[in-house]
């Protein structure tokens, strides 16, 4: 009996030794597993409180692990898409990918892409189609101080003076605007000047003594004419008691300029003679609404945006013939805007009817103005040389001296010829033809001053000069061939944009110096930003991960420790049983 209850009492502890030995690697295995679950029960925890505490308005909060106002931003955050981690790693791929672009092809790229296409509703474009009043018109007239002492034989040149100036302000519309097809746009520009009262000191009452155009114009126009219409000429000059000088107003010299011969011969050659007043301001802006193609659109780039393509439906000059003159319109510029991105090797094309040539600009200096850096182009000094290698357009028969450019074309034939005013560049030399003329660069120069990036005119000084080119007068006899060969100085005028508007001005200067850093700045940001997100998100995946995988692989250990601790006990106590 007490072998057996030995062996009884052996086998009850053998037994009870194993029970406490896998109840303590249970435990040691229990721990890893709920160390895991404890993570997932908490999370469900806190996720069941947020929606009891929507619910219930935090009645159950002293239940949750989390405070109410915990809950309610933790709610916030978990329904944000900027909170999620797959969502931060996308916005810091596509904020990477807008910063790099955007220093590829930077925000002042796409505005100027944008500009190319004058888009109706978008500033350029609207700035285009109404003009700010910036232009003024200054017009400068010569009085003949000594005509008396020069038909007199006293004097051996005609003397002027200068009177001015009588001030305008040019108003540019814009009308009829179409866009084509062919990335072209087609639009009406119409001229014309309003008198500025407040701004004007001369009296347009007050006489001049000025050369009587409509009788020297028209000899000088007949004085290859046979012998019959030189004679029925004079015939008609006297009968009208034609003097070669004449007194006019300021007023009737520049906008009402009639002389009885006028009509007589209007009447008897209206082709000879196609208008009755010659007032200088009159015959300038009596023919100035004209339709102009110019090109836009990306297909012709920042190169040739803006640039004439046709002027009243043609490529080449008005009034000159294509097969003898090389001259196109095509590629030059009214002023009003230039082409974008401009350099120090462009050469500028400006085209004034009232020249009547292409007036080419050459870089000058970088200026700023307005705080802004500005190029500055100036008109060529030889602008009006005559051309020695191929065809000269504005030369006539017979030829001109350097300093003078045929204006006839666009002055229905009458001899007008363009200079510099008071041929200051000295060709011809300033006393060639009559005295009192007072030449000066700075004052009598043309220039433009452009935002390069933009294209757009700061400011802008045209000057020219009309005189009238009298041919060989000798067949005419007395008083006529005193005037043979003589260019007379008549007037000259100023076109001058005086600055932008402050709206403009404005958006110059953001485009221009602002925009350029300001967008790197942002752009440096951006791209940090989304690395950032990026890199966050992707080392908080990295962390989690090995969280769990250490997690994972201690109850994997534990558990293979109890399972070999059980093993071994049972191999014990298998082995004490008595067989």
């Amino acid at each position: 009996m007490k072998t057996k209850d030995t062996r009884v009492s052996s086998e009850s502890f053998a037994t009870m030794t194993m029970d406490s030995d896998e109840n303590t690697d249970s435990t040691a295995a229990s721990d890893a597993t709920d160390s895991l679950n404890s993570l997932i029960d908490r999370e469900k925890s806190i996720d069941d409180c947020i929606d009891n505490c929507m619910d219930v308005k935090c009645s159950l909060a002293e239940q949750c692990p989390v405070t109410c106002e915990d809950s309610s931003s933790k709610d916030k955050g978990r329904k944000s898409i900027c909170c999620n981690t797959v969502a931060q790693c996308v916005w810091g791929l596509m904020l990477m990918f807008l910063s790099v672009s955007g220093f590829v092809y930077t925000p002042l790229d796409v505005m100027l892409r944008e500009k190319l296409n004058m888009r109706p509703g978008f500033p350029p474009y609207e700035w285009w189609a109404d003009p700010p009043d910036e232009v003024r018109l200054r017009v400068y007239v010569f009085n003949v101080t000594n005509h008396d002492r020069f038909m007199a034989g006293l004097d051996n040149k005609i003397n002027v003076e200068e009177i001015g100036p009588i001030v305008y302000l040019e108003k540019l519309l814009h009308s009829n605007i179409q866009f084509n097809e062919n990335s072209t746009m087609t639009y009406t520009a119409k001229r014309y000047p309003i008198y500025l009262p407040d701004q004007n000191s001369i009296d347009l009452n007050s006489t001049l003594v000025v050369p009587n155009l409509a009788l020297l114009g028209i000899s000088s126009y007949l004085h290859s004419a046979n012998y019959f219409v030189l004679t029925g000429f004079r015939l008609l000059a006297s009968s009208h008691q034609s003097e070669v000088f004449t007194k006019k107003t300021v007023y009737q010299y520049l906008w009402e300029y009639r002389e009885s011969i006028l009509d007589t011969s209007k009447n008897l050659a209206p082709g000879l003679v196609p208008v009755n007043n010659m007032g200088m301001l009159a015959r300038i802006y009596a023919d100035f609404t004209d339709e102009v193609t110019v090109k836009v659109g990306a297909q012709w780039g920042h190169e040739e945006f803006f640039q004439i393509d046709r002027f009243r439906g043609e490529p080449q000059l008005p009034g000159y013939d294509p097969n003898v003159c090389p001259d196109r319109i095509a590629g030059s510029s009214e002023g009003v805007m230039y082409h974008q991105r401009l350099s120090t090797s462009d050469v500028l094309l400006y085209w004034r009817k009232t020249v009547c040539k292409l007036m080419p600009l050459y870089f000058d200096r970088k200026l700023v103005v307005d705080n802004v850096p500005v190029y500055r182009y100036n008109l060529s000094e030889s602008v009006f040389s005559r051309v020695t290698n191929g065809s000269d357009c504005y030369d006539t028969t017979p030829g001109l001296p350097e300093g003078l450019s045929d204006g006839s074309k666009c002055y229905y034939n009458f001899p007008m010829v363009v200079s510099y005013p008071h041929f200051y560049n000295g060709q011809p030399a300033r006393d060639t033809y009559v005295t009192g003329l007072e030449p000066d660069r700075t004052k009598h120069n043309s220039y433009i001053v452009v935002e390069p990036l933009t294209g757009t005119p700061f400011r802008s000084v045209a000057r020219m000069q009309s005189n009238l080119r009298i041919h060989d007068l000798t067949r005419f006899g007395p008083p006529y061939n005193k005037f043979s060969n003589l260019v007379l100085p008549l007037f000259w005028a100023e076109y001058n944009q005086e600055g932008l508007p402050s709206h403009i001005r404005n958006t110059i200067y953001f485009m221009a110096v602002i925009l350029p850093p300001l967008s790197y700045v942002i752009l440096a940001l951006t791209l940090l930003l989304g690395s950032y997100l990026l890199a966050r998100n992707i080392y908080k995946y990295h962390l989690k991960s090995e969280t769990i995988n250490s997690i994972l692989q201690y109850k994997s250990k534990n558990s293979d420790i109890a399972n070999k601790n059980l093993f071994i006990v049972e191999k014990e106590a298998f082995l004490k049983i008595p067989s």
